[in-house]
């Protein structure tokens, strides 16, 4: 089993993006979540013994577990590895599972991340039918990849990979749809899973109350002016506990992360 992992170790920018995004069948990735919390971290039995990654060689299947476990198998704390062993643990609907790993995904990636909420969420929420692949590229280059302090000299052809590889996670997650420009699908996140977003956030920024300055936030798709009045509707549920002043909306989590999802699916 992978050592637990503070926010710290998850905050460099690698090509993950390009593995993932290569994968022919997400079905894999539930597999080797099930896999990991029911079978004793079994999810190397996936790649060799059994290769459902459905590659040619011993290398190419190790590359692809490590990125795995990368992706959605490693957790800033105990709490972290509890949400995502209870959410996996109660089937959810596919359309809830894609928000799961589209939001693990965001945690445990930098470039992810900042690719979702820079340019993604962005063109989303304003209005825009789709996004290309040289949106993308253009953020990359712009934001990372000449960035002379981070020192990442990656190639043109590494920079058009990981856009082309990121269009190809969110069409398989069922964000987007399209070939050449992806036409963005309507994404609104159930109560349920608005719920778990909340727990989502706070893993990534655990001293902060206010929802409204996490950064993670854009990834909820809750567009401005719709967040207090949807976050005022779920607290009155008693899913958590919510405070507005007119500036800070503070929220205050009232049940573990090992217990949340009982409360929101009504599990015994």
């Amino acid at each position: 089993m992978p050592e637990l992992n503070s926010f710290a170790l998850l905050g460099n920018y690698d090509t993950t993006i390009n593995i993932i995004g290569g994968l022919s069948d997400y079905a894999v990735i539930y597999s080797a979540i099930d896999f990991f919390f029911s079978q004793g971290d079994a999810i190397r039995d996936l790649a060799t013994t059994r290769n459902e990654f459905n590659l040619r060689t011993e290398k190419s299947n190790a590359r692809v577990e490590l990125a795995v476990r990368r992706s959605f198998l490693e957790f800033y704390n105990q709490n972290h590895k509890d949400l995502i062993q209870a959410i996996f643990q109660h089937k959810l609907p596919l359309p809830e599972r894609e928000l799961i790993l589209f939001w693990q995904f965001a945690l445990n990636n930098r470039l992810f991340r900042e690719i979702s909420s820079q340019v993604y969420i962005k063109a989303y929420l304003s209005g825009r039918s789709g996004l290309t692949k040289d949106d993308i590229t253009a953020y990359i280059k712009d934001s990372v990849s000449h960035n002379k302090a981070l020192q990442l000299k990656w190639s043109e052809n590494t920079i058009n990979t990981l856009s082309s590889k990121y269009l190809n996670i969110m069409t398989k997650l069922n964000f987007v749809e399209g070939k050449r420009i992806k036409s963005f699908k309507q994404i609104r996140p159930t109560t349920e899973s608005l719920s778990l977003f909340l727990y989502f956030a706070k893993l990534y920024d655990p001293v902060n109350n206010n929802i409204l300055s996490n950064a993670l936030l854009p990834l909820s798709f809750m567009v401005t002016e719709d967040i207090k009045d949807r976050l005022k509707k779920l607290s009155m549920k008693g899913f958590f506990n919510m405070d507005f002043n007119g500036v800070t909306l503070n929220i205050k989590l009232t049940h573990s992360y090992k217990g949340i999802c009982d409360v929101l699916y009504k599990q015994p």
